[in-house]
Formats: structure tokens, sequence, C-alpha cells
């Protein structure tokens, strides 16, 4: 667990949790403690943030109990856009990787490009983050195969490419299929032997609709299909599911946070967050005020271990519930998040 490995390598939290088994509550302290370091680390680094919390007085002193998340200002995405590399805390020669991004759970007029840079370790972290929310989705045997479909992405990172190389370091294969034939990408799940299928929802929707025969499609064996990027209703659920005769999962994920932010396992009873890298809050999306787990609000995620360009308190523009509460399938401390949509976003024109 990541959590409890940087616990016992280091002394000032290993003094505040002594080794035991972490409970919710040590999650939160856990957290707060990363939050004091990060607005240290942004105070000396970050021109964005340096000139921000000088301004508004915030100190990491400020930050005690979880209450206190309302002293900090909000970070607009329109600010990350307006001018990206203020918000950088490396050398740009310790940039590996930078992307760029407009999203794809904003509605048209909220819609805007973004640049966000990543370190070499963070790529790697990024990686680790994907084979855990494939092993939480149900991926576990060496004989299972991700079919790995992203035709209409066109954002500047494939998609592909890190699900594979995630998929070659846990042991998993995998097969990249581009093609919007779905005759095309049927004979790819025969020769391959496909079990587990990735793609955006609006795609795998519509490769849904277009079977005409589902006896055929249910033959196949799918254990899962994962959906992301992009909300998937119940109607585009139940569609997928019916002609599959498998679990449509839903998973979520920003490219300002890191891609593989949340992914549903077997219960399906919300998204599980990748805890350790996140602190997760729903705010009113009018007043900005911090909502109790179970209100609707918009969600809001702090990097908790980003060095290269970290974010506080950053609005997603995406409406959520927050579950702070043990899940079903065993896990005890992970937040989830559950209902997602974007801010405008109408269901009644994805069915």
């Amino acid at each position: 667990m990541k959590i409890r490995s940087e616990v016992n390598s280091h002394d000032e939290l290993k003094r505040q949790l002594p080794g035991k088994e972490l409970d919710r509550n040590d999650i939160v302290e856990y957290k707060l403690f990363k939050l004091r370091e990060l607005i240290d680390y942004v105070s000396r680094n970050s021109p964005f943030y340096q000139e921000l919390y000088e301004k508004e007085g915030i100190s990491s002193a400020d930050i005690k109990t979880i209450d206190d998340l309302d002293r900090i200002p909000l970070t607009e995405q329109e600010e990350l856009a307006k001018n990206p590399y203020h918000f950088l805390c490396v050398s740009r020669k310790d940039i590996a990787r930078e992307f760029t991004t407009s999203g794809t759970t904003t509605t048209d007029e909220q819609d805007m490009k973004k640049r966000v840079s990543y370190t070499q370790q963070e790529l790697l972290e990024i990686v680790d983050s994907v084979i855990s929310g494939l092993k939480m989705a149900g991926m576990d045997s060496e004989e299972d195969v991700l079919q790995i479909m992203y035709p209409t992405i066109t954002a500047t990172w494939d998609p592909g490419l890190v699900l594979s190389k995630a998929c070659d370091l846990a042991g998993f294969k995998s097969v990249i299929n581009s093609s919007t034939s779905i005759e095309d990408q049927i004979n790819t799940m025969k020769k391959s032997r496909t079990t587990f299928i990735i793609g955006t929802s609006s795609f795998l929707y519509n490769l849904s609709k277009s079977i005409t025969d589902a006896n055929q499609a249910k033959e196949l064996g799918i254990k899962n299909i994962i959906c992301s990027s992009e909300p998937l209703t119940e109607p585009m659920k139940e569609q997928i599911e019916s002609v599959w005769g498998c679990k449509a999962v839903r998973q979520w994920g920003m490219t300002e946070l890191g891609l593989a932010n949340a992914i549903e396992c077997e219960e399906q009873n919300g998204m599980h967050v990748n805890n350790p890298d996140f602190l997760v809050e729903v705010i009113d999306p009018e007043s900005g005020k911090v909502l109790p787990p179970g209100k609707e609000g918009e969600l809001v995620f702090t990097t908790l271990r980003r060095k290269c360009m970290p974010l506080i308190r950053y609005r997603t523009k995406d409406l959520a519930i927050l579950i702070d509460k043990p899940c079903k399938c065993g896990t005890k401390v992970d937040q989830r998040i559950k209902n997602v949509r974007r801010i405008g976003f109408d269901e009644s024109n994805n069915k």
C-alpha cells in the first residue's frame, strides 16, 4: 500500500500514524499532512501559487483540519489554460512529456486547451495507476487480453500506448485496434481471444448499437467492458451490457490529473479514486463551499504527489456525489465518486 509505505519511510508521519492498520481518520490525517507539504512546495516553486498564496495570506500552518480547506482558493481551469508554465515547479529540462487537452467532460462554452507537463517518474506512476485500475475492473489473469479501442481520440497523448505498457508490466496481454468497423473489431477479438475491452463511452455505445447479432457478441466471452473519457448514462450502459452479456464498467480521469483517476469495481457502487494520489472534495458550484459526502456538487481535486505541475483544489467542472464509506468489494479506506456528469450535460441527448 503506497500510503503505508510512505508513512514507514517518513519520521514525522510515522509518529503521527504508528504501525497499525490505517483507518479512514488516519487517511484524512495523511492527506492533510501531504497537503501542507504541497502548499510549502508550491509556495517555493510555482509562480502561480506563490503569487496567489502571498496575495491571499495562505500558509500551510493554516491547514489544521479538513474544515480548513475552505480557506484555500480554488484553482480554475481558465487559469491553467491561460498560462500553464506559471504552474510549473521544475526546470523545463526535467519535463519528459507535455499533453494538450481541451477535455471531454466540459461543455462547448467551457472548452479550452490546457497544456500539462509530467516528469519521467510521474509518467511511470501514471502507468502504475492504470495497472491498479485494470485490476480493479477485474483483470486478474495472465490469460486476460485487453482490446484497446480509441479511434476517436485526438489528444496529444495516445491512450493505447499507455494501456499496452501497463498490460505488459502487469503480465496481461493487449491488442490495439483503432478501426471504427464492427467486423474488424470482432475479428480482432476472435483472433486475440479478447477478454476485456476499453474505449470511449460513446464509441462503445455506438459500436454496440451497430451489432445485429447479439448472440455472436455474447459468445466471444468478454468479461467486462471499461467505458472511459465520457459520461456513461444508464441507457448507454444497458445497451452495452445487453449486447455483450457482461458489465459495462465506468472509468473517470482528466489529463490534468494524470489520466487514470477513478474506476468502478465489481460492485459498481461508485468509482474508486486512486486514494494515495488525491485529496477529493465536492463543492457547491455557485458558492464554492465544501459539501458533505452524499451531496451532489462539483468535483475538486488536489494532486498530492505531483512535483512537476501540481494542482491544488482544481475545479473539474464535473458534478458528482462523493462516497466516504467502505465498499462491499472489501476496500475500506478508498473514497468513491458516483453519478459523474459534466456541468450542463443533458443525459436525454445521450440515449
